[in-house]
């Protein structure tokens, strides 16, 4: 805790109250990677699960004391994607090099490569990024990344 400013122990409190469902002071730790998702660290689900995440509700459970050296560790890792290094992964399926991609490319992609997602999560991950396909089908993959980088609440 000692290396998390004041600001940021105050702003992971506030996130861990939220995620307190039953106000006992401790979270599930099948949430683990929600709620550090929801303080804008970008993890792969591999170094939530090395964190001490669970795969499933209520094996597990942490306190405060016990997320605020997680949290702090995870922020620290810089093992994670960046914008420009998806979209330079992305070019591969851009065959006319005009930015444009196969919405049902993009799709399948998100499925088979990397972290498997399932569909009902590369749909969703779709419709709020990918954003409409032309009459073609194609979509732009560096908004669709752009989108994507910028989580849920990109007005924040």
């Amino acid at each position: 805790m000692a290396d998390l400013a004041g600001k940021d122990v105050e702003k992971v409190k506030l996130h861990f109250d939220i995620y307190d469902f039953e106000g006992q002071g401790r979270i599930d730790a099948y949430k683990l990677g929600d709620i550090i998702r929801s303080l804008d660290l970008r993890p792969t689900n591999a170094a939530i699960e090395k964190a001490g995440g669970t795969k499933r509700r209520g094996e597990k459970w942490i306190t405060l004391e016990e997320f605020l050296p997680i949290y702090s560790e995870l922020k620290k890792n810089k093992d994670v994607g960046a914008y420009e290094d998806m979209v330079e992964g992305l070019k591969m399926y851009d065959k006319h090099e005009n930015g444009l991609m196969m919405s049902a490319e993009m799709a399948h992609t998100l499925v088979a490569l990397g972290e498997r997602l399932e569909s009902r999560e590369v749909e969703d991950i779709m419709k709020a990024c990918a954003g409409p396909s032309d009459i073609d089908g194609m979509i732009k993959y560096d908004l669709f990344v752009k989108a994507l980088m910028a989580g849920p609440y990109p007005e924040e």
